[in-house]
């Protein structure tokens, strides 16, 4: 019988301590994969100097990038809600996990053959 190990295409874990909590963001499971996208396409849509400047459109980005925490965050801890959020991250935090996750989506995608969403997504993460 020949066994063909698939767990050698995992990535190396990585964890981020968030107001007390371990979570794993080396990588995004299959099944939350295109809620993240969506959301990380529409966070990408924004106008940055809108957000820059303040108003609905960087309360818009605020709360985007909680929806994305949340929905990253479900399949391991699912009482990490978007109140939870709110209540124990500071925005410098929420900005790091978001760029956490936005690293492991890359690294998804850089292991399937989709290098033009890839590129799509890093070429937005620049801006």
């Amino acid at each position: 019988m020949k066994v063909v190990d698939l767990d050698v295409l995992r990535p190396e874990k990585k964890v981020i301590k968030l107001s007390g909590e371990e979570i794993d963001v080396s990588f995004i499971p299959c099944g939350i994969t295109f809620d993240v996208d969506a959301i990380m396409q529409e966070i990408a849509g924004l106008d940055q100097q809108a957000v820059q400047a303040g108003g609905a459109e960087a309360r818009k980005a605020f709360d985007l990038s909680i929806s994305l925490c949340v929905a990253f965050c479900s399949w391991q801890h699912p009482e990490l809600d978007a109140n939870w959020f709110r209540g124990n991250v500071s925005p410098q935090q929420l900005g790091a996990m978001s760029e956490a996750i936005q690293d492991a989506l890359m690294q998804a995608y850089a292991g399937i053959e989709i290098p033009q969403k890839a590129a799509k997504i890093q070429k937005q993460k620049a801006k």
